[in-house]
């Protein structure tokens, strides 16, 4: 038996701040922290002052830092984000930031890619022309923007959200013998 999430909407506050509040509950509303993935260079300094603009957009904010594909990956299968910031700068530049955002919008993640360009993109992956995009220093509105824009777009009808850890999809329903 999966355990699964309730509804959530996410609310901008007058601080221009997201958060992410449960719903269909009566009283309070418990917030959550809001989870991202960063998927950057780390000996790379181009996106150090996005995680500190990242904080100071989003209330209640845990930031996942991961420095390769690999760990981006591990980290986007094993955990559930509400948004993925991938860098173009991922080596080897900027096929590996490319090759990281097919693979996260082809398992359903929310992306947003960080460049200061689009023309860094391959033309061999169209898609990620249509995903949100910032620069490495994007002010507070512009991070707040490209996530609700990339949130927007995967809980929609069209594009269902990333399965939980252990949930298995399609996959048939196994009883315990009596």
């Amino acid at each position: 038996m999966t355990a699964r999430r309730a509804a959530r909407e996410r609310a901008t506050l007058a601080s221009g701040r997201l958060q992410v509040v449960e719903t269909r509950r009566p009283g309070p509303r418990s917030v959550r922290s809001f989870k991202i993935l960063l998927a950057h260079d780390a000996r790379a300094a181009t996106c150090d002052q996005l995680a500190r603009a990242i904080e100071a957009a989003l209330e209640n904010v845990e930031i996942v830092d991961a420095s390769s594909i690999d760990d981006a990956l591990l980290a986007s299968a094993t955990e559930r984000f509400d948004a993925c910031l991938v860098c173009l700068d991922l080596p080897p530049a900027p096929v590996g930031g490319a090759r990281l955002a097919s693979e996260l919008v082809n398992s359903n993640h929310p992306v947003v890619l960080v460049t200061r360009s689009l023309r860094w993109l391959p033309p061999d992956r169209p898609a990620l022309q249509k995903l949100p995009w910032i620069a490495p220093d994007a002010r507070t509105d512009e991070i707040t923007s490209a996530i609700a824009a990339a949130t927007s777009e995967c809980d929609s009808v069209i594009r269902a959200r990333a399965p939980l850890p252990g949930d298995l999809r399609g996959a048939p329903a196994f009883r315990a013998r009596r």
